[in-house]
């Protein structure tokens, strides 16, 4: 069996001015961890550490310092009067260094109109470096919200035995190209539109048909900017940028082309990431091996797990807000189109598991729809009807990565 070898704590770590010990105390050997809530109501902070103190007591592999305490409160109080977009990482790291504190998680809640948009990093105090990420967009936060605020923070968590990861070996490359991938057991499941389980079907999605796939992992988000930018240098999103955005206007030859994304990354990892086949992007939104019987990926209700026209405001949103899937995989369905490496065109009846697209032709396969999508085009079954030429870059467009089982 797959293990579980990467923790993210930072989407957890949102303690607020009162803070909590966790059940380790000074001493026990574990590295202390100083946790900021900045921009956020203090009163609703404080509330917020109370919804998620068990979780940090159970699942921490730090000590966590009481937010109360000195030199923690001093701290919290400058950064609260800094506000969130005035924090200098590489002074708070230092400041953590000074005091003997080995990682900070600083959560901050910047708020535009009524969106409380939570952003939490965390960064090790000796190098100043990010480690761990997670966000949230909320509109509205009240005492009632903390709840589903925190549940959504903490579905970002792997957690063993319950989410399985590729292992991390040493590297010599950013944090951010450590990559969260889910394990995906291979099986066999029908492709394509049946009219019993997807509704009315069009030519694009027929004929149904079986596939047989083997194991393999899978990006637990889609590609950030924070990533693309990591391989490639610059970021050339067109509509709003954003480390915890999904990578937008991505045309297939700046994934996949001879200088793209996955040369370079594989390049710097020496990892061997590709594009998701058309067969293993349906089979892991569907919920792998044990096919989920949702109309959407992980949900009955669209408004749980996908970023359409009906909610998104027009615009991309940071990765894994929604819930995730059956398989701990969030955005399958939503906020940008996935290139996978198939060719577009009819569905032959033959399994298609070829890593590197069957056949040839002029377009390149797109799946899962995007925040600009009406709701009667989000289908599991669902196919780009246009294709896209290989060099055609839109605000539409990005990726996730696969890797082969191991």
């Amino acid at each position: 069996m797959k293990q579980n070898y990467k923790i993210s704590l930072c989407a957890l770590l949102l303690v607020g001015a009162t803070g909590m010990m966790t059940a380790g105390a000074q001493g026990s050997g574990k590295p202390t961890l100083a946790v900021f809530v900045v921009g956020m109501d203090n009163t609703l902070g404080d509330a917020l550490a109370t919804q998620i103190g068990s979780e940090l007591n159970r699942n921490s592999r730090y000590t966590v310092l009481s937010g109360a305490a000195d030199p923690v409160k001093a701290k919290l109080t400058e950064l609260r009067t800094q506000g969130a977009r005035n924090i200098d990482r590489n002074a708070l790291a230092a400041w953590g260094l000074d005091n003997g504190i080995s990682a900070i998680c600083l959560v901050a809640d910047d708020i535009k109109g009524n969106d409380h948009m939570f952003y939490a990093h965390l960064i090790d105090a000796k190098n100043s470096k990010v480690s761990g990420r997670g966000s949230y967009i909320r509109t509205g936060v009240t005492t009632t919200d903390l709840p589903r605020v925190s549940l959504a923070l903490s579905r970002q968590l792997d957690w063993p035995g319950r989410r399985r990861s590729a292992p991390t070996p040493a590297r010599s490359y950013p944090a951010e190209l450590d990559i969260e991938m889910v394990f995906v057991e291979g099986g066999t499941f029908t492709m394509g539109c049946v009219p019993a389980r997807d509704g009315a079907c069009n030519s694009a999605e027929l004929p149904a048909h079986s596939v047989t796939l083997s194991s393999f992992y899978i990006g637990k988000y889609e590609v950030t900017q924070a990533q693309w930018r990591a391989v490639m240098g610059s970021n050339h999103s067109y509509s709003q940028t954003d480390d915890q955005l999904p990578m937008e206007m991505v045309a297939y030859d700046d994934a996949a082309g001879t200088n793209g994304f996955l040369v370079q990354l594989n390049a710097l990892t020496g990892k061997n990431y590709r594009l998701p086949t058309e067969a293993e992007w349906e089979y892991v939104a569907r919920g792998g091996k044990h096919q989920s019987p949702y109309t959407y990926s992980g949900s009955n209700n669209i408004e749980e797990v996908v970023w359409y026209l009906g909610n998104s405001g027009s615009r991309t949103h940071p990765v894994g807000q929604k819930n995730p899937n059956a398989l701990g995989i969030y955005d399958m369905q939503g906020n940008v189109w996935e290139w996978c490496s198939d060719w577009y065109g009819a569905y032959s009846s033959a399994a298609q598991t070829n890593p590197t697209g069957p056949g040839t032709g002029t377009y390149r396969a797109l799946r899962g729809v995007s925040y600009s999508n009406p709701v009667n085009e989000i289908r599991l079954a669902g196919r780009n009807p246009y294709g896209a030429p290989t060099g055609d870059r839109r605000t539409f467009r990005g990726l996730r990565v696969v890797l082969p089982a191991q």
